[in-house]
């Protein structure tokens, strides 16, 4: 009977840090970059509900508090239907996304787009036109949720599927020139695994492959498995997302176990800070300083945005900071430089030490 080894174990003592640092020394993971990432995302102001006008008016009051190398990143809305990524919205962004990648380089920024690289929507061409090209149970194309119009997982084997996936990256990084893409809803390149392979193989595989097709173009990894990107993307999401209140609408909380919430988000920031700087640069997701359209606390706004400065390595807004006053800049430009700190370290009186300038600081969370 021929075995194989199924896991290691690793076992140490000592404090969080060495412990994790020679777990990850055993694993030979390294991140891909230090380098922190600042900046914008249209999200959570404006959802889908974007345009070439909306993104330029954002862009114009970014400049307010973004600096050169920064990232201003349009999310989702800018493509006519999921799946369908070589062309913009014709309505929305007439003059198409390398118009506005350029625009963004004028500024001194990096562009930043959004996709969902291995789902298509029901109401999209590509689903349309190629049901051979997604994967299938009992004959039927699966279906991963009901956001969108209904969406369902390509299949990640099909040759036609990599060649496709191949030309919008090609586009989207060469031709249009965005310097990062926001990959999202990642999981559906391994909704189940076979007799060959485990799922969590499948989803390492998927993730090799983009950033093959990605080459050293910057990953935002969103709705993936936080274990199957180590190592892979450049910086990746490690919890839900937030939400413009505290702990989102009852019903929500009571018909969904994973879903959008800044409560949920702040315990993943702290119980995953140990990936940041290890595995990837951890994105947090967002914080907000703005006074509308949002009906969390200044103290769940502070809250949010110090894990963020303090245990992440991602620090992105979706505020319309050209509606700043002087005091929002001001406590934008504390965070920032909060973010800076060269350690932090969570005790567990749910203080955070932590180093800047040189000086030794506590903070309470």
């Amino acid at each position: 009977m021929n075995g194989y080894n199924a896991f290691d174990l690793y076992y140490a003592e000592g404090s969080e840090e060495t412990v994790f640092d020679g777990w990850f020394a055993a694993l030979k993971i390294t991140p891909r970059t230090n380098q922190k990432l600042y900046g914008y995302s249209s999200w959570y102001n404006r959802y889908q509900d974007i345009s070439s006008e909306s993104i330029m008016n954002d862009l114009d009051g970014s400049s307010a508090i973004l600096q050169k190398g920064d990232l201003f990143q349009i999310d989702d809305g800018w493509e006519p239907h999921i799946g369908d990524w070589l062309e913009a919205d014709p309505v929305k962004f007439p003059e198409g996304m390398k118009k506005a990648a350029d625009t963004i380089h004028e500024r001194g920024l990096k562009a930043g787009i959004w996709l969902a690289p291995f789902a298509a929507e029901k109401d999209s061409d590509l689903y349309r036109d190629h049901q051979d090209w997604f994967y299938k149970v009992n004959g039927e194309p699966w279906s991963c949720g009901c956001n969108w119009s209904g969406f369902y997982a390509l299949d990640i084997d099909n040759p036609d599927v990599q060649f496709y996936l191949r030309k919008v990256f090609d586009r989207v990084l060469n031709d249009w020139g965005y310097d990062l893409v926001k990959l999202d809803f990642l999981y559906t390149a391994a909704v189940f695994g076979n007799d060959r392979e485990t799922r969590a193989g499948r989803m390492i595989r998927a993730m090799k492959m983009l950033r093959e097709f990605c080459g050293d173009k910057l990953i935002l990894g969103c709705g993936v498995p936080v274990m199957p990107a180590f190592g892979i993307v450049d910086y990746c999401r490690i919890s839900c997302d937030v939400t413009l209140d505290w702990n989102d609408k009852l019903y929500m909380q009571i018909i969904h176990r994973e879903r959008p919430s800044t409560k949920n988000a702040i315990a993943n920031i702290i119980s995953r800070r140990h990936l940041n700087g290890r595995a990837y640069l951890s994105d947090p997701d967002v914080f907000f300083l703005r006074e509308e359209n949002t009906s969390l606390t200044p103290a769940q706004k502070e809250k949010l945005a110090v894990l963020d400065a303090l245990l992440g390595g991602v620090f992105i807004t979706s505020d319309d900071a050209g509606k700043y006053s002087e005091a929002a800049i001001w406590q934008y430009r504390r965070l920032r430089h909060l973010s800076e700190a060269e350690k932090a370290v969570l005790k567990p009186d749910n203080t955070i030490e932590y180093v800047l300038d040189g000086e030794e600081s506590t903070i309470k969370i």
